[in-house]
């Protein structure tokens, strides 16, 4: 074994021309170990059109250096012709470059098993090296809506990786009762980038406090509110939200609230609500922001509000802790695992599938009190920074070494 682990990670979802942002999470997740490790990463990315638009991608960015903390790595984005099966084709991209490699890993770790998982177990075996899996799909939940074909497939992955690393506890029960007999279970959750993620600068103009640091100093009321998700309605709710959210609008003219994500075409049904109910301009939908722009939100911010069906947990509850706001949400997937049920220390947890009554007495509770900057965002730079997930991975990747 070398000095320093070198691991090669091979990524089902990985942010690419055909999927900007998908698995960004899974990127994070690299950055974190590229900290503690040598890393490289192999992303298999099916196209769908001509063969010219393979080689307009691959040229692009099929190829990426990127470097964290004095850390350089290489991304390889293996763009390739879809094929029917897909694992045909992710195959094929994956023996592309493991066939010439110069070097063997000494961990391969693959990201989400389906489709990726099979071609970098079988590489894993022949090399001769241990294989550990992050999983983030929320599918093991209900398992056996997944097509007979891909639940086969999964099941042969993850009962052939020496250990598994579900984002949160909640999803690991999800995956033992889909895949009896996996591996050893360690529970990484998903990574917050608190170099970014943090409260906003001290604002002063001629040494007077002005904008959001004023708000913090004079102890504000709680009444700015922000939503940041995908903004799909089916997992997201945001209809409940906003149903919840309307009494309360109505009771004090002084609330705002946010809604960051979403295709700007989709939420033409949500900004027609809101107009109707006469909430226009103190209820804003945003739709697609970049990093720094969901950061400043944040900042400016007074609480995150959460309404999901279903989850495992997600990024932006410890990006909020990280910036030093408090977190209301309902009780699904592993959330709980972070935020205790009721009025907490991070905020509050309401029970899953809460309504308008619900949801009007927890923020009787919300706007009544204040949480401290500093241990929120202790709490997220303990759980969920680079160097805490970076940590934990390579304490997974020791103990399967030896």
């Amino acid at each position: 074994m070398s000095v320093q682990l070198k691991v090669l990670h091979v990524a089902s979802w990985y942010p690419s021309e055909v999927h900007p942002s998908l698995g960004n999470f899974i990127a994070r997740h690299v950055e974190a170990v590229a900290t503690a490790c040598e890393v490289e990463v192999w992303a298999p990315v099916p196209v769908r059109g001509s063969a010219s638009s393979v080689v307009k991608m691959r040229d692009k960015n099929g190829t990426e250096l990127l470097e964290i903390e004095g850390q350089a790595w290489t991304v390889r984005r293996l763009y390739h012709e879809a094929t029917r099966p897909q694992l045909v084709g992710v195959a094929r991209s994956v023996a592309s470059v493991a066939s010439k490699m110069d070097w063997t890993p000494d961990v391969v770790h693959v990201h989400v098993a389906y489709p990726a998982g099979s071609s970098a177990v079988a590489w894993a075996k022949k090399w001769g090296v241990p294989v550990v899996l992050t999983e983030h799909w929320t599918a093991y939940h209900d398992f056996r809506a997944v097509p007979w074909w891909r639940r086969r497939v999964i099941r042969d992955v993850v009962k052939r990786t020496d250990a598994v690393c579900p984002v949160s506890a909640d999803l690991g029960e999800a995956m033992d009762a889909a895949v009896p007999g996996m591996g050893p279970v360690h529970v990484v959750p998903n990574v917050v980038d608190t170099s970014r993620f943090k409260p906003a600068e001290e604002e002063t103009l001629a040494g007077v406090p002005v904008g959001a640091t004023r708000r913090r100093l004079e102890g504000h009321a709680v009444e700015r509110v922000l939503h940041v998700s995908s903004m799909n309605d089916d997992q997201k709710n945001i209809t409940g939200l906003l149903e919840a959210l309307a009494p309360l609008f109505q009771a004090n003219p002084a609330l705002k609230a946010t809604f960051v994500g979403g295709e700007l075409a989709r939420l033409d049904g949500h900004r027609s609500w809101v107009k109707a109910q006469g909430l226009e301009g103190r209820i804003v939908f945003t739709g697609p922001l970049g990093t720094d722009e969901v950061v400043k939100h944040m900042q400016t911010h007074d609480v995150l509000m959460l309404n999901s069906r279903r989850e495992n947990f997600p990024c932006v509850i410890a990006e909020a802790w990280a910036c030093g706001i408090p977190v209301m949400s309902t009780d699904v997937g592993g959330i709980r695992e972070h935020l205790p049920p009721g009025l907490s220390e991070r905020g509050f947890l309401l029970q899953a599938g809460a309504g308008e009554a619900e949801w009007k007495e927890a923020w009787m509770q919300v706007s009544k009190t204040t949480w401290p900057e500093e241990s929120l965002r202790t709490y997220a730079e303990t759980h969920f920074s680079m160097a805490a997930v970076g940590a934990a991975y390579k304490e997974v990747y020791l103990d399967l070494l030896g």
